[in-house]
Formats: C-alpha cells, structure tokens, sequence
C-alpha cells in the first residue's frame, strides 16, 4: 500500500517536470486575411500590378522648382511654351508647374486635332498625353469608327486644388500641371462619341471608349472613368501621379 502510494507520487513528479508533447487545448487557425475589409481599400488601387509601359515620375508632395526651363520640344503637339506656375498666386505654395506649355491640339501628319480647350500642363505631363492621341486615340478612331477625331473634349489641365475639389487633403495632380480630363471626342462627320452617354455599351462608340482607356493604363500611372466612382462617371481623369513608396503603382478603373 506504501509502496503503491509512493510509486504514483513520483509519477505524478515526473509528470509535472516533463512536458507533453501535444497541446491538450486546440490551436485556433490563423484568420484569414480578407483585403476588402481594410478601411478604404479599392480593388486595382492598393494592389501594385506593376509599372506602366511608360513612367514619368510625379512630383506630388514635393515643392518644384519654379524657373521655367525652355528645353520642351514635343514632336506632332501643338503647343506654346510659357513661364513657370507659382501656386502662391492662387492661394496654395504647393501648387505649380516648373515647365509648363498650354497645349491647344496635336498633328499626326494626315490633320490636325484640336482640344475644345486649351490645357496647362507639365512639358513631362505632355510628352505622355501626345504619345497617348498619337498613337493610340487617333489611330483607333479611324480603324474602329471610321472617320479621324476633329476635336477632343477636354479640360483645363491645371488647376489648383485638392482631390475631388474638397478643401483639404491630397494635392491634385491637376495642381501640378500632371493631370487632365477628356469627356467626349469629336470626329470629322460630325459625329460625338460622349464618355458618360457612350461607355460600357457594345456600339461601335462603347468599344473605341474601352480601347482608348486600356491604352491609356499602358501610358499613365492612373487611369479613372466611369467604373471608378461618381465622380467620374462623365469622363476620363489621366494623370502620372506617384503611387506607393517607389511609384510602381498603376491605378487603372
């Protein structure tokens, strides 16, 4: 009876001083990561696909230098050059161009285009948006809806602001002179392919809309029609904005 007791005192010792070896609790599984339910996520936005084909650094967040440079020659855009933008004439420092141009239309050799309205933009910004008419609008224009485009819809380019027009938060890419809108394309017959009446239908118009904005997601670093938000239900926003800490993001929607 002794021996018995003492035989399962030690075991118990023994017990305690080493441990087992499978847990008796259950281990709770690691919680899925599920990115829609981050606070302000976006799909195509916060996930980094890659750099476009053609990259022009912004300056966003950074003050520019403000001393015009007279080195912008942009072969088939038809443009003038003038001095530098200083935002503090419209009430932000942040604001400005250090080498702008008022961009009035484009030739591809065949006719000239015209914008509706002249655009001030970044002689960098203008290098991609020729590259963009040129070879991609203008060609899918005849090849898709037959006739060349007599005039492009577009904005005014730069304008000082914050994003969406709100009185604080993010600098606009507009305010850098890196931005501009297109809302509707003209073409020679007289015929108005219009971003918000036209896109996402599966006419002749709808599907030269899709091309020209695939194309554009191959030039600028964001892309933003109708499928973006509401506020872009009415035309396409380009700009080349720095997204992420080494500005490979592309946002295309």
């Amino acid at each position: 009876m002794l021996k018995a007791g003492f035989l399962s005192c030690v075991l118990s010792i023994i017990g305690l001083l080493i441990p087992s070896s499978v847990s008796s609790e259950p281990i709770p599984s690691a919680k899925p990561v599920q990115l829609a339910d981050r606070p302000g996520f976006l799909e195509g936005v916060d996930i980094p696909p890659g750099k476009p084909a053609i990259f022009v650094p912004s300056i966003s967040g950074k003050k520019t230098d403000k001393t015009a440079r007279a080195d912008c020659e942009i072969e088939g855009l038809i443009f003038r050059k003038v001095p530098s933008l200083d935002g503090t004439n419209d009430g932000d420092a942040a604001c400005g161009i250090a080498n702008p141009v008022v961009v009035s239309g484009v030739n591809d050799g065949a006719g000239g285009t015209a914008f509706r309205m002249s655009a001030t933009v970044s002689c960098e910004f203008a290098q991609v948006l020729a590259g963009w008419i040129l070879k991609d609008v203008l060609p899918e224009a005849k090849r898709r809806l037959g006739s060349p485009v007599e005039r492009l819809g577009s904005g005014p380019g730069y304008q000082c602001r914050r994003r969406n027009n709100k009185p604080d938060g993010k600098l606009s890419e507009h305010a850098l002179g890196n931005a501009i809108d297109f809302s509707e394309f003209q073409l020679t017959d007289g015929t108005l392919i219009s971003v918000e009446k036209d896109w996402g239908t599966e006419s002749p118009k709808g599907k030269f809309l899709t091309a020209i904005h695939k194309s554009a997601c191959e030039r600028f670093t964001t892309v933003l029609g109708p499928d973006a938000d509401p506020n872009h239900k009415s035309h396409f926003h380009l700009d080349t904005g720095c997204h992420g800490k080494d500005c490979s993001y592309l946002i295309c929607q």
